[in-house]
């Protein structure tokens, strides 16, 4: 007879067993993760098969490729890392009322801008401040939201924070949407609204932040999308547009990078001018952090450097 699971109020779990937890799950072997943890074998096998004894089910199945994830271990493996972030974060707050700033800062923000403000962050962080961890999240701004009212991140760049009480918002920079196509396909100067919208578009399905942007526009103005194929993921949607599949339509810093390699070529879109936000945002209860002031200001001479010289617009 299966072991029935205790009441989960009666479950608690080191966290040195969910890091080992983690460690498998993200190495898939069991001989890889030992090395990696610096522990033998048979003692991770031991503490894997206490966390399932405890749980009363399995977290793992043993297979012929190596570990692989049970439905319920794919949910544990969400909720560890995010213990493991809001641990991160809470030393961060014990920390952060020290008189030089230091401690963890969980920053997140998209894959653009990312791609141009982690870089340049990381150093001067590491230059000007020692005491100081970053961690880097990526997502889109609805995950951000959500991750940073859970605790999971302290900082967070978005496009269009949320008005709430709990969540203090301060703008970077409006930006403009562009018209993206390959390099040479765009034989406009700019683009109205109403003609971007019938070219044959690649774009993200709703409720996407900017999707949902771009269809209010195009409402406004009499507009439909001719969407010729749905890609969620930035990356995606720029190799499609880059091979020749279709246009879209995005921020100038979502292409900046290949727009300077000359893959991707940029049109302003007027008529209406579509502008978008980006923001840092922060918890209200976190504004007093000094680690955490201080990153945001860097993120902010960072983008204004970027504007100041021409890269982004």
């Amino acid at each position: 007879m299966a072991a029935t699971p205790p009441p989960m109020h009666d479950w608690q779990p080191e966290l040195r067993t969910l890091r080992y937890f983690l460690c498998v799950a993200e190495e898939k072997n069991m001989t890889r993760a030992s090395e990696r943890l610096r522990i033998a074998q048979p003692a991770l096998s031991r503490q894997i098969a206490r966390l399932e004894q405890d749980l009363g089910l399995k977290v793992f199945n043993r297979t012929a490729r190596g570990m692989e994830l049970t439905e319920a271990g794919e949910i544990l493996q969400r909720r560890a890392y995010a213990i493991m972030a809001q641990i991160a974060q809470a030393h961060h707050d014990v920390t952060a009322h020290a008189d030089a700033p230091r401690g963890v800062v969980v920053v997140g923000m998209p894959p653009t801008p990312g791609e141009f403000i982690i870089p340049p962050l990381l150093s001067r962080i590491k230059r000007d401040y020692p005491d100081i961890e970053l961690r880097f999240v990526e997502g889109f701004s609805n995950a951000l939201e959500g991750k940073l009212t859970q605790g999971e991140i302290g900082l967070a760049v978005m496009h269009d924070a949320p008005m709430r009480d709990d969540i203090v918002a301060v703008e970077l920079l409006v930006e403009h949407l562009y018209m993206i196509g390959p390099s040479g396909a765009l034989d406009q100067d700019e683009y109205t609204l109403a003609e971007a919208a019938v070219m044959p578009l690649i774009m993200p399905s709703r409720p996407n932040f900017l999707r949902l942007l771009i269809d209010k526009h195009a409402d406004a103005v009499g507009a439909e999308l001719n969407i010729v194929q749905r890609a969620d993921g930035v990356w995606h949607l720029k190799s499609l547009v880059r091979d020749g599949h279709g246009f879209t339509i995005l921020t100038y810093g979502g292409v900046m990078s290949e727009v300077q390699n000359g893959t991707l070529e940029a049109r302003p879109i007027v008529r209406p001018t579509i502008t978008w936000t980006l923001c840092t945002a922060t918890k209200a209860d976190q504004r007093t952090k000094m680690a955490i002031q201080v990153v945001e200001a860097c993120v902010r001479e960072i983008v204004d450097e970027l504007v100041v010289s021409g890269i982004w617009k």
